[in-house]
């Protein structure tokens, strides 16, 4: 009897040992110390099935922003049955300011869009998790990102998130307005290597027409947004904001003047560009030239009563002096739920939602750069269009410059932009006041 109970114990043992050696402990999921996922388990899933656990995910943008990142996060939720996403959308000119407050409050939302000039002050405060372990998951194809776009989420050998959108600024531009005046469209000047501001400015004074209430060019999308219009203008005429290094203010020299001046004189002198506050739309048709990025190419394929483009920035004394927009997806450290949230931004930014996201962003994934679902998006702009004004620029094109201190600097230097669109004092007094005001808080 003794026997055959130690013969039962032993294979019991047995049974045991080989039940726990066929389960595996492979983890499936992200994890937010770094550990090895499994190369079998699809990029986005948890380790273990998780019961009702709600993110809350953080952007600014449209409806059509909204509804593709909703039908991704429902895709998500259908390989993660026990997460839902939730999604919150916040105002661009209000967002850091509420998600820092959120943040020091903790009630940040668990993981969403940061962009470039907002990126230095999370990073600097700690308040990004390191996400350095979706480098380890063979399924994610880590590798397929372009390398230079991490740079911006990258500090002290860790990343703090994934970058989605990496535009160049371009030229949107009414080709049917170029077509009715005989003019050479920006497209065709690039091409013969003729596309200056000094081209762009003669085509704005020949498509300006006041009785119809066009205008030649438009720079600015949002007047509270003065990086985004002279940036290029500065960078092509010689020009910076700040020194590489961030311990300098540049743009009061002789190069700085002269690129403010130029947007100046379209406003006030040549009169072919809208006054401040004019909130007039490229897709009204009443803009032959509007600069901004990808993204607004949503609203543009709405258009139907005038055929459109897209084109390079022109050049100036310096060369083009293209820059690149940016935005990533981060999760925040204080996430009470950062393997689900790891899960989810894998699965935000793998190659098939990132073809999906595509349609709006210019992709930091080579594969999808180079794919069909971005080229053939639409039927407009034309794929002549988004090689000359997208991969054609994307290696030569920088990021704005980023100091930990911008928020502030970018306040200060909006205030005394708004001298110049009041006309309230010169060129040279309100940069002469911006290097005043600025470099102390350069230190």
């Amino acid at each position: 009897m003794k026997r055959v109970l130690r013969s039962l114990t032993w294979l019991i043992t047995v049974i045991i040992v080989l039940s726990a050696c066929s389960s595996g402990t492979g983890n499936s999921g992200a994890s937010p110390s770094g550990t090895n996922d499994s190369e079998a388990s699809p990029t986005g899933t948890v380790q273990e099935e998780a019961k009702n656990v709600k993110l809350t995910f953080s952007f600014w943008g449209n409806d059509n922003h909204k509804q593709t990142l909703t039908d991704i996060a429902a895709k998500f939720t259908e390989q993660n049955p026990g997460i839902t996403v939730e999604f919150m959308n916040i105002p661009f000119n209000d967002y850091q300011q509420k998600l820092s407050i959120m943040l020091a409050s903790r009630t940040a939302p668990d993981l969403g869009w940061l962009s470039d000039t907002m990126i230095p002050q999370f990073l600097e405060s700690g308040q990004l998790l390191d996400v350095s372990a979706v480098k380890e998951d063979a399924s994610y194809n880590f590798d397929d990102l372009f390398p230079a776009t991490l740079e911006p989420l990258t500090k002290d050998g860790q990343l703090h998130g994934i970058p989605f959108s990496t535009p160049p600024t371009m030229i949107f531009y009414n080709k049917t307005l170029f077509q009715q005046k005989g003019l050479k469209t920006p497209t065709e000047l690039y091409k013969e290597g003729n596309w200056t501001y000094e081209e762009m400015r003669k085509a704005a004074l020949a498509l300006t027409d006041p009785a119809q209430g066009i205008y030649g060019v438009k720079l600015v999308r949002e007047w509270k947004t003065w990086s985004s219009a002279v940036y290029s203008i500065v960078r092509a005429y010689g020009a910076n904001v700040l020194s590489k290094d961030g311990t300098m203010f540049e743009l009061n020299s002789p190069e700085g003047r002269q690129a403010i001046q130029l947007y100046y004189d379209m406003i006030f002198k040549d009169e072919v560009h809208p006054k401040p506050g004019d909130q007039l739309t490229f897709e009204s048709g009443k803009l032959a030239m509007f600069r901004d990025v990808y993204s607004s190419v949503t609203n543009a394929r709405a258009i139907t009563d005038f055929e459109w483009d897209v084109a390079p920035m022109p050049s100036g004394p310096n060369g083009s002096g293209n820059w690149i927009g940016f935005a990533g997806y981060t999760v925040f450290k204080d996430t009470k739920h950062p393997e689900e949230a790891m899960a989810f931004l894998k699965f935000v930014s793998n190659e098939q939602s990132m073809s999906s996201t595509s349609k709006f962003f210019v992709p930091s994934r080579k594969s999808v750069l180079q794919s069909d679902a971005f080229m053939k998006a639409g039927e407009l702009p034309t794929q002549e269009g988004i090689q000359t004004a997208v991969l054609d620029q994307m290696g030569t094109v920088e990021g704005l410059p980023l100091h930990k201190n911008w928020q502030k600097i970018d306040t200060k230097m909006q205030t005394l932009f708004d001298y110049l669109y009041t006309q309230s004092a010169s060129v040279e007094d309100v940069l002469a006041s911006m290097e005043e005001e600025v470099t102390p808080l350069l230190e």
